[in-house]
């Protein structure tokens, strides 16, 4: 088999539309063709094959708009499939991997640093899959998950953490992380107890941490914010959106490995029977600890929501219960009164102890 019929190779007017493309960061078609020397027809004739191809498409601001498929994306729908192949198209594919390098260079460089950009936003749920996928077959050592079993979590996501989607190879170890009232939710002490079952481990916090995977501690996958309406728990922030951010800048991904296993040391370990399905009708102490943090923060009931795991109106609840125990008139108020309470409270333990 032709290694073009598995990947599409660019001749020169692809190439130089994609590079214009990327350079931009899009542009109409009327500009491109302007840019270019091109005529409407022969412009049009160059974005059809990118599109066909899936390395540009139309912006949904507006009619003649088009916009490049980032070329990591690219490097991984079409190299990283080939890894596989027989020895024989060896020669071809390296020759295709330094075609792609040379377009990651074509990227927008960072206005501060001169640098392309450490941050890749993965659009579409075909797109998000294909990334964790890649991303996991070259796994080795573990994978770091926050908030990825609820039902509003997008789904790769869910379904590589559980096994159910894309393997995770053997020898990398797994820990989840989730919220303290996911153990209410049937559905995710379920899938907690098969992850516990082939050997990962689950605990829960009282963090505010958004759903995310980190894998080798080298690539970080942020699941966007779109969660649908609902009052169940378990809920998490990215449902159904299909977009996502991957990270692989040292510095940014050791930062949100710092983050999730300081949250992780101080867990609890996931017990199945722990919880029930119904959610506590007045506030925890765990739970009013992380609405603190998310209050002071400035976070939107909605996000405060997504993030404990539970729906708007119970969160809603849980708010105005807590102004009522402190005496807030403002959320920004409440968020400051309950974490000075919280640190009085720690000062007077440590002079008990030190009595």
């Amino acid at each position: 088999m032709d290694i073009a019929q598995i990947v599409p190779l660019m001749g020169d007017e692809e190439l130089a539309a994609y590079q214009f493309l990327v350079a931009t960061g899009g542009a109409r078609l009327e500009r491109l063709a302007s840019s270019l020397g091109w005529s409407p027809g022969r412009t049009e004739r160059v974005l059809s094959w990118l599109s066909r191809n899936r390395l540009a498409r139309p912006r949904p601001e507006g009619p003649g708009d088009w916009t490049a498929v980032h070329p990591d994306m690219v490097k991984l729908r079409y190299a990283e499939p080939l890894t596989g192949v027989v020895e024989a198209w060896q020669a071809q594919l390296e020759e295709l991997r330094t075609q792609l390098d040379a377009l990651s260079g074509m990227c927008s460089p960072d206005p501060a640093g001169g640098s392309p950009s450490p941050v890749v936003t993965i659009e579409g749920a075909a797109e998000l899959r294909d990334a964790l996928a890649a991303t996991a077959r070259r796994c080795t050592e573990e994978v770091l998950a926050v908030q990825p079993l609820g039902q509003k979590t997008p789904a790769p996501a869910r379904d590589l953490v559980c096994g159910t989607g894309e393997p995770v190879p053997p020898g990398a170890g797994v820990r989840v992380l989730l919220p303290h009232l996911s153990r209410h939710d049937a559905d995710v002490r379920h899938r907690a107890a098969r992850i516990i079952a082939s050997g990962g481990e689950v605990r829960t916090t009282a963090a505010s941490l958004p759903p995310l995977l980190v894998f080798d501690r080298t690539t970080a996958f942020l699941f966007e914010a779109g969660a649908g309406p609902g009052d169940g728990a378990g809920g998490a922030e990215g449902a159904g959106t299909g977009r996502a951010h991957l990270v692989r800048h040292g510095a940014l991904v050791g930062f949100i490995v710092h983050m999730v296993v300081s949250a992780w040391a101080t867990g609890t370990v996931f017990d199945r029977s722990d919880g029930g399905n119904r959610i506590p009708a007045s506030l925890t102490r765990e739970t009013k600890t992380a609405i603190v943090q998310l209050l002071a923060a400035g976070y939107k009931d909605e996000v405060v929501a997504r993030r404990l795991g539970i729906g708007v109106r119970t969160c809603r609840k849980y708010i105005a219960e807590l102004f009522d125990d402190l005496g807030a008139q403002s959320r920004f108020q409440a968020g400051w009164m309950a974490r000075d309470r919280m640190r009085g409270a720690v000062r007077a333990g440590a002079a008990a102890e030190e009595r």
